[in-house]
């Protein structure tokens, strides 16, 4: 916002915007102390007393219109009106999360189809800025306006944000905004008020965060945060960095790690992003008056050190967000993609934070899970692929969210049983044949099927022969009829899941007994 001795709306309020249809349009700013603020929006006008400096005024709900106008003026002495224009209502939707959720366009794929794509002028974007702490400002181009396709910002915005946008506005028919609120590498913890960190399993974030605060005297750790953000703001240190978001071998990457050994290290503490509760003061409470239609999430790997309780943070993070605006909003979220390693990141720990994730969506109505088993980078953690991702995350929209009788789903195991030498499993979200995309080349498949294991205890045991049969997916092997055994499929770090439903949308990961 602007000083608060001035009129001024709360930044995410500028010519452009979209605001969400069918509910009541919140509007907000600063004004001198003791003062009126009128407001004028679609016709309508709300005079608001402002106390404190702030001021709030409701509307009525609205239908999807386009071309709004909303002028605010103040009765005190030399202020300016504003008057904002090519104001949409329609969906606007949260796309939130680390790198994975903020990956811009220009390092997708498809990166140069999508910049030709003819423009949709019923879709506008918005960035939050990113804040680590209070006073904290990056330049960074893009973030903190509200723009279109091919606009200033555009190239730098969210891909699987965009993407589903690209995917969801002709389905719905009405205008549609992305507001992306995400920072590369945040935990989960950073995104949620820090009253949930408190009690256990969860109070390992704070237990955490105090033992790290004790490393440095206070002035040393200010010191030290500030040296680490000059330099992850500078020039040079976005100029090394910004091939590896375009993809690089390991050799490349540890020749990278070679030469920034000795980089600044931001620690944790005050000013780090990471903080337990920190994005979630300083970038989203401050936009929880906003209504929005739902909540598009892609998180995780930062938390794949506690997978153990992730669907604990996960759903608290769901519990916050519905609490912070007030109703059950959908919220629609990515499972892991797979990899090996990253830099000095590795997937320890993924399996085991993919079941969570699921686990979530099973258990917290109103949530559903996209898996992208099949579009992981074997030594990059991020897939490159996000259109894909959005187009999926815009199919379970439509059938979740606005009803559409439609396939939205990755097949899921249904059932699992032996006969002689044969385990036969079946699925669901599979109407009509799974279909089996096979690679020339992959020295982890069985008749050109990806991902399945057998393991007696820790003894893999071979299996003879996969094929799909319809929905079913009939395996043969070698276990003795009274002996059980575990099955596992893309149950790795790594995996590349070659098996879809006529959706597109390969098997989720699944472990068995049989």
């Amino acid at each position: 916002m602007k000083s608060m001795n001035h009129l001024a709306l709360a930044s995410v309020f500028q010519s452009k915007m979209v605001l969400q249809r069918n509910k009541p349009v919140v509007i907000w700013g600063n004004a001198p102390e003791d003062s009126t603020v009128t407001v004028v929006f679609c016709g309508l006008k709300e005079k608001a007393q402002v106390k404190n400096k702030e001021w709030k005024c409701i509307f009525p709900s609205q239908n999807a219109k386009k071309g709004c106008t909303l002028s605010v003026s103040c009765d005190a002495y030399d202020t300016q009106d504003i008057v904002l224009n090519d104001i949409y209502i329609g969906d606007v939707w949260m796309a939130c999360g680390q790198s994975n959720m903020e990956f811009f366009l220009r390092y997708d794929k498809d990166w140069e189809a999508v910049k030709n794509f003819p423009n949709n002028p019923d879709i506008r974007m918005f960035n939050v800025p990113q804040t680590a702490y209070e006073g904290h400002r990056r330049d960074r181009q893009g973030y903190g306006t509200w723009f279109g396709e091919g606009d200033c910002g555009f190239e730098t915005f969210s891909a699987p944000g965009y993407s589903f946008a690209k995917n969801i506005q002709p389905a719905i028919g009405v205008p549609v905004g992305i507001i992306g609120c995400n920072w590369g590498g945040s935990t989960a913890s950073a995104w949620l008020d820090e009253a949930y960190l408190r009690t256990p399993p969860l109070n390992v974030y704070m237990d955490e965060y105090e033992k790290a605060l004790t490393l440095y005297p206070s002035d040393t750790l200010k010191k030290m945060s500030m040296q680490a953000w000059d330099y992850e703001d500078s020039p040079e240190h976005v100029r090394d960095f910004t091939p590896l978001m375009y993809g690089r071998n390991r050799k490349w990457q540890k020749s990278y790690m070679k030469r920034h050994a000795n980089d600044p290290v931001l620690p944790m503490g005050p000013y780090h992003f990471n903080r337990p509760g920190g994005l979630y003061h300083q970038m989203l409470h401050p936009l929880t008056a906003f209504p929005v239609k739902g909540i598009l999430w892609y998180q995780g790997e930062s938390d794949a050190v506690h997978a153990d309780i992730y669907d604990t943070l996960l759903t608290s993070v769901i519990d916050c967000f519905r609490k912070e605006w007030n109703e059950p909003l959908p919220f629609l979220f990515v499972q892991l993609a797979p990899f090996l390693k990253w830099l000095e990141c590795n997937a320890e720990g993924y399996p085991e934070l993919r079941r969570k994730q699921e686990s979530v969506s099973k258990n917290v109505p109103g949530t559903a899970m996209v898996s992208i088993m099949d579009i992981g980078c074997r030594y990059d953690i991020h897939p490159k692929e996000k259109m894909e991702v959005g187009r999926r995350l815009a199919l379970l929209a439509r059938g979740k969210v606005y009803g559409e009788d439609i396939l939205c789903e990755s097949p899921e195991l249904e059932s699992v049983r032996r006969e002689k030498d044969l385990i036969i499993l079946t699925f669901k979200n599979s109407p009509s044949p799974l279909i089996c995309k096979k690679e020339k080349k992959s020295s982890h498949s069985i008749n050109g099927i990806n991902g399945f294991q057998l393991m007696k205890g820790a003894t893999p045991v071979p299996i003879k022969s996969v094929h799909i049969q319809d929905n079913r997916i009939i395996l043969r092997h070698q276990i003795p009829a009274d002996s059980p055994c575990s099955l596992y499929f893309a149950w790795s770090n790594y995996a590349r899941v070659n098996i879809f439903n006529a959706a597109g949308l390969p098997v989720k990961p699944f472990m068995c007994t049989v």
